[in-house]
């Protein structure tokens, strides 16, 4: 199984307070200092209920205030291929997840009203033909994940569960850690 089309989403939280418009402030920020040819737009889903909230999209990935099933979180969706081994497709996925939540921790447009619960992840791939939601998707992910996970956190102990086993549904995983580290100590334990 070659793994394409990761999706990380990082839940906030209890204690955050969402504001969507200041969220398009950060993006329309991020659009001005990006480079030019790389964010295309935002679009902003705040008036569907749990819905996608507020969306940036780019070229190589789309980064969202995500409020799907009421659970906010901050979601990156990449879009195009990637080399390597899927455990380090997983780990630049994760990296770049939880860069991009301490940018938004970080963000005076933010008020400092919204934080990240990094021991509260949803994995999911957006693409049926890479990984069908079976338990031989979540057999084969896992293998790779797992070790990711350990370093990610580590030591502190984690459990991965599929949220689903309706094959209708996109494959995807529940993980959740025994750990309170911050997301920029999580991020930091991936590039050692």
């Amino acid at each position: 199984m070659d793994l394409q089309q990761i999706n990380i989403k990082v839940f906030t939280t209890e204690d955050s307070r969402i504001n969507y418009t200041n969220f398009i402030k950060v993006f329309n920020r991020w659009m001005d200092e990006g480079e030019q040819d790389d964010y295309l737009n935002y679009a902003d889903y705040s008036h569907v209920d749990a819905g996608p909230g507020v969306l940036l999209i780019s070229k190589r990935a789309n980064y969202s205030i995500d409020n799907a099933w009421h659970q906010p979180g901050f979601l990156y969706n990449r879009k195009h291929a990637v080399e390597g081994d899927n455990a380090e497709k997983i780990r630049q996925a994760l990296a770049t997840a939880l860069s991009k939540c301490e940018q938004l921790e970080a963000s005076a447009e933010l008020e400092n009203a919204v934080h990240f619960n990094g021991a509260d992840i949803l994995f999911m791939v957006n693409n049926r033909n890479i990984a069908p939601n079976t338990a031989a998707t979540a057999e084969a992910v896992q293998a790779a994940l797992t070790p990711v996970l350990q370093q990610m956190y580590g030591g502190d102990a984690f459990t991965v569960e599929r949220t689903s086993d309706d094959a209708r549904e996109r494959f995807a995983l529940r993980i959740s850690a025994n750990a309170d580290k911050p997301i920029s100590e999580l991020r930091s334990n991936l590039t050692v």
